[in-house]
């Protein structure tokens, strides 16, 4: 790649791609720890039920 090459590249192309690249990297990292909440709020809920039945 000559410097020509980098020249020409259009960097408003390259801002949109590492932008659309953040946000999905920021959306998968939300997401994953938004459904680690969940589970464990499920698995509290779960203990909670068990413990009810035990005590009936």
């Amino acid at each position: 790649m000559d410097a020509g090459s980098l020249a020409n590249l259009d960097w408003g192309a390259v801002a949109l791609v590492a932008i659309i690249g953040g946000g999905l990297v920021w959306g998968l990292f939300f997401f994953l720890r938004q459904n680690r909440e969940d589970l464990d709020s499920l698995q509290e809920t779960l203990a909670s039920d068990r413990d009810d039945e035990e005590a009936r």
